[in-house]
């Protein structure tokens, strides 16, 4: 697995997912990007390769710290399928 946060904290760097994606793939890696600075809305990491986008909901999209809450989004059925059964078995 492979997980990258972008842009990172504190620094604000941007990485190319679209290349990093390419590497994970190659390698047969699953490529996860938290993609809580920037949202849903100004970047879409599943487009532009990823497995797996993972959004920090508490924070920009909640809009209050009253709430913790974390959402995964993905593209693969076969991955999903699978964390779903670890989800309910645990």
């Amino acid at each position: 697995m492979v997980w990258v946060e972008t842009p990172t904290n504190p620094t604000m760097k941007v990485l190319d997912i679209r290349a990093m994606a390419t590497v994970a793939r190659v390698r047969d890696l699953i490529f996860v990007v938290d993609n809580t600075f920037l949202g849903p809305y100004c970047q879409r990491p599943l487009k532009l390769g990823a497995t797996i986008s993972f959004n920090s909901v508490s924070k920009y999209i909640n809009g209050h710290s009253d709430v913790i809450m974390g959402a995964i989004a993905l593209n693969d059925r076969s991955l999903y399928d699978r964390l779903l059964y670890m989800q309910n078995a645990l």
